[in-house]
């Protein structure tokens, strides 16, 4: 098996850096950002710390990348996958608009399907992963939904496959809004839902929102997901400089 620098060697020599105009990741950091080089950089940059991140995990994990399956969901444009697609064995994505799927499809060059707000369908038409990716997913889920996408998730792992994904913590809105957030004296709640996202209108704000979710609440809603365990959190600025990160394993 190739050594950690060896992937990384090849990961940036493989990477595709075609950004489509479309990008809603992009536009965000556009948006924040004084130039459109410095907004790329951004967007390529973190998409490279949570390919790196998860590619650490693997090799930590003794699993040899190039053997490795990857379901990257909710993937959008593929600020992620665009980084993993050079050193995993497949990478598949999966997102709402065929967009997103012909972008990464003709230009990352990554197989994808068009997936249903529906946790009841079957994920990826009852395709079997190592490892399902999902970022910026959960971050935006109402309580309601948690444990039907994290049992529809763990359901498409294969035994012994992790499932990876992201949630934001009160660290993080204590930075963002330190007005409401930085007294830990409101940090009373284990689960705070509200109807905003990033989108324009895209997708429905009621179903796909902002949340905070706290450490306690992401294990109970794990453990009540029976498929899952081996739980391990990766607190911001660990794995990810901004969100928590959680690895869950398929018993």
């Amino acid at each position: 098996m190739h050594t950690f620098d060896d992937f990384l060697v090849k990961m940036e020599a493989g990477v595709v850096r075609a950004i489509s105009e479309n990008d809603e990741m992009f536009r965000y950091a556009r948006a924040a950002l004084p130039s459109d080089a410095e907004a790329t950089t951004y967007y390529l940059d973190t998409g490279r710390e949570l390919a790196t991140g998860l590619l650490k995990g693997l090799l930590e994990s003794g699993i040899d990348p190039e053997s490795v399956d990857l379901l990257d969901f909710a993937a959008g444009y593929g600020r992620v996958s665009r980084w993993l697609a050079p050193v995993l064995r497949s990478v598949t994505v999966a997102d709402l608009e065929p967009d997103m799927l012909d972008f990464q499809r003709q230009v990352i060059g990554v197989d994808g399907y068009c997936s249903s707000t529906n946790p009841d369908a079957p994920v990826a038409g009852g395709r079997t992963f190592d490892v399902i990716f999902a970022f910026s997913l959960f971050t935006h889920l109402p309580d309601a939904s948690w444990p039907l996408w994290l049992g529809a998730l763990a359901a498409a792992l294969r035994p012994g496959g992790r499932l990876v994904f992201s949630s934001h913590s009160y660290e993080l809105f204590a930075l963002l809004n330190p007005g409401e957030y930085a007294d830990r004296g409101n940090w009373t709640r284990e689960f705070v839902f509200w109807a905003g996202n990033e989108t324009g209108g895209r997708l429905d704000a009621s179903h796909y929102g902002s949340n905070i979710s706290s450490e306690s609440y992401v294990r109970r809603r794990i453990a009540e997901t029976t498929q899952l365990c081996d739980v391990r959190r990766f607190p911001m600025g660990e794995f990810d400089r901004y969100h928590d990160i959680y690895v869950a394993t398929r018993g």
